[in-house]
Formats: structure tokens, C-alpha cells, sequence
């Protein structure tokens, strides 16, 4: 049997984050099933697509009709939530970049209108529709594309929502979502997730590339110890246009909230912080399935690899080590977007004015293009 790590993405995704009762892959309209609208009103519909959306030929090609355009017609994974709505997936994982051919954009649309006609014919009418597009890559011009394509669906279909999920909003939208719900599931024929609880007992980070050997982290403080040599290097950190490293930007700010400024950060703050599931969700940080800080009781190590640096800030708190540059410019956002929330919500506590120095490298570090 053919296993597409795709769909069970998704069939976990709809299962775990969107809260659908009911899901299905690969899944195929009966023949026998009663249609919730006519024939003829069918035919309409997409002798209305023709009109709207074919220019060139390139999208329905010599299709005649419905009956042609909708058979053996599959939706990749379909789920009912629990308040009705029906949610729709086609996913695609080309490593080298989405290659259809005929045209990307217009291969897609084709799905996507296809979905749409098999979900009118088949659901009543009113049912709440969501149809989604999901691939972790999609080269800049074919992206630009399929966003003209999606606008074009929704101002035609404004009662359906379409969901566009593509590179960085797959990893944050779909990918992350779903593994900070992967440890409490235990289903095994839900196999991203039993891929991913692998990964994290073979103490490698399921939403992190590993540490190559020949790129140790010569700027960290940890290099002289032999355990963190093997289980404890983010790659090389690049440095910004002040000449210094995300890795010593994060200790630098750190040391701020914690030791030099305690006060701006309450109680609350600090739990979320030490969990996992608010720094990966609420603060969409790349730093694997970690939280950013870890009380002292609770050690460096997690499944056996250290995953946290062996300063101690202010008596109590270890900070993770897990920031890979490729993720340096979108964990760089992240954090300016932490200290604008907390600037936002404590605008006159005496020491906010400390984070200036903080965002104004932040800024930079992205305007650098690091």
C-alpha cells in the first residue's frame, strides 16, 4: 500500500486542530448517493466555471460536461467538525517544488473547482464549506500565481472559504499545529504522528533539521563539551549588520527579562514560556518541540540529548539552544513580536523602555536579511 506522509498530515491535522469528528483520505463520491441538487443545475454550475474561469483552454481542456469533469473525481482527506462545516484538502509534496504539468496554477484551479462542485452535489445546501490547497513548497512565481487563482475562487465563491496554505503558513499553520497535539494521540494507523514520536525518542527534533558535525557552532559557549558536540549544534549562527549572532541576541535579551528587569515579566508570562505547546502555537517559534525556558529541576536534557545552554539565568531558568539558521529570520520576527505584545500590555512599567535596545537589534538582524 502506497503511504503519502502528505495526507496523514492532514488527516491529523483535521483530526487534532480543526476538531473533525468524521475524516476520511482519499475519498470518492458513490454512485449511488442521492444529489443534493439536479443534474441540470450541475450542469450550470460548470458551464459557469467554463465561463468564469477557462481563457485559453488550459483549464478544462476538452472536457464537455459535468458528468466528464467529475468522474473519478478524489478529494485527498475530507473531515466534518463538530459544528458542521466540511473541510476539504488536497496536498501536495514535491520536494523540488510543485511541477505539474500543464501549468501549476491551472492544475490546481481544476482541483479546487472539482472539490467544489463534488461537495454541491453531494451536502446540503447551506452546508459551511472549506476547501484547502496545502504544499510546503511552492516556488515564488507559482506562488504569486495560485494567489491570483485563490482570489479569483473566493470572488467567485465568497459563501466558500479557501484556504491557501503554502511554504513558511504550512510549516506554522499545519505542520506546527499538529505536533504540539502529537504527544497525547494513541492512534497508531495515524502514521505522521507515530513518524514524529520517533523522531523525538530518537532525540531528533521532529520540526528541526539536525546538527551537522562539519558545522559546529563555534561562536557557542558549550563547543569544549563532548556531549553538546554531538547532541547540542545548531548549525553556524549568522550574524547581523551589528556583528553579532541571533543565538547571543536571544542570551542578551534574556538577561534582561530575567535577571537585570524580572519585574516585566509576571507569573503568567513565565508559564507560558516554559510551555512548549504557547511558544510553538502563540509565539510560532522554530526552536523544535521545546519551550523556550526550562526550570532548573528539570535539567538540560531532553530524551537523553541536551537541548537547552548551561547558563542559569536568574538562579532558576535554562534557555533552549535549539535555533537553526534557517529559521533565524522567522524566530528573529517572532521575538519582535513577543516585545511589542509585552510593550503593548505594560506601557508603563519602569523598565519597558530596556526592550528599545532589543528591537532596535531585532530590526536589524531581519533588515539584514540574517
Amino acid at each position: 500500500m502506497k503511504i503519502e506522509i502528505g495526507e496523514s498530515l492532514c488527516y491529523s491535522y483535521l483530526r487534532h486542530v480543526k476538531g473533525c469528528w468524521l475524516v476520511q483520505t482519499n475519498w470518492k463520491a458513490s454512485e449511488h448517493w442521492t444529489k443534493q441538487i439536479t443534474d441540470a443545475e450541475l450542469e450550470a454550475m460548470f458551464q459557469q466555471m467554463r465561463r468564469r474561469f477557462e481563457t485559453d483552454g488550459s483549464v478544462f481542456k476538452k472536457t464537455a460536461g459535468v458528468g466528464q469533469f467529475m468522474q473519478q473525481a478524489e478529494i485527498d482527506v475530507i473531515g466534518i467538525d463538530q459544528a458542521g462545516s466540511i473541510h476539504a484538502m488536497d496536498v501536495a509534496f514535491h520536494e523540488n517544488g510543485l511541477n505539474y504539468g500543464g501549468g501549476v496554477a491551472n492544475r490546481i484551479l481544476k482541483k479546487m473547482l472539482r472539490a467544489h462542485l463534488l461537495l454541491a452535489a453531494y451536502n446540503p445546501p447551506g452546508s459551511k464549506l472549506q476547501i484547502y490547497f496545502v504544499s510546503p513548497k511552492v516556488h515564488k512565481r507559482v506562488q504569486a500565481d495560485l494567489e491570483s487563482t485563490f482570489a479569483d475562487l473566493s470572488e467567485q465563491y465568497p459563501e466558500t472559504e479557501w484556504h491557501l496554505i503554502t511554504n513558511e503558513d504550512c510549516h506554522t499553520q499545519i505542520v506546527q499545529p499538529t505536533l504540539a497535539k502529537a504527544d497525547s494521540v494513541a492512534d497508531t494507523a495515524e502514521l505522521f504522528v507515530r513518524a514524529s514520536k520517533l523522531l523525538n525518542l530518537s532525540g531528533i527534533s521532529a520540526t528541526q533539521p539536525q546538527p551537522s558535525l562539519s558545522q559546529p557552532d563555534r561562536h557557542s559557549h558549550e563547543v569544549g563539551n563532548p556531549s553538546d558536540r554531538f547532541g547540542n549544534l545548531p548549525s553556524s549562527p549568522r550574524f547581523s549588520a551589528t556583528g553579532t549572532s541571533l543565538q547571543n541576541e536571544v542570551r542578551s535579551l534574556m538577561r534582561t527579562l530575567l535577571e537585570e528587569s524580572p519585574t516585566i515579566l509576571d507569573d503568567d508570562d513565565l508559564r507560558n514560556l516554559m510551555d512548549y505547546h504557547y511558544c510553538a502555537n502563540r509565539l510560532s517559534l522554530k526552536i523544535g518541540n521545546h519551550a523556550l525556558l526550562r526550570e532548573q529541576q528539570h535539567g538540560r536534557s531532553v530524551n537523553g540529548h541536551s537541548r537547552y545552554w548551561k547558563d542559569l539565568y536568574a538562579g532558576r531558568f535554562f534557555v533552549c539552544s535549539q535555533w537553526w539558521k534557517d529559521n533565524h529570520t522567522h524566530n528573529a520576527n517572532s521575538l519582535l513580536r513577543f516585545l511589542d505584545e509585552i510593550a503593548r500590555g505594560k506601557p508603563n512599567h519602569p523598565d519597558i523602555s530596556k526592550l528599545d535596545q532589543h528591537t532596535a537589534r531585532f530590526l536589524e538582524f531581519i533588515e539584514a536579511g540574517n
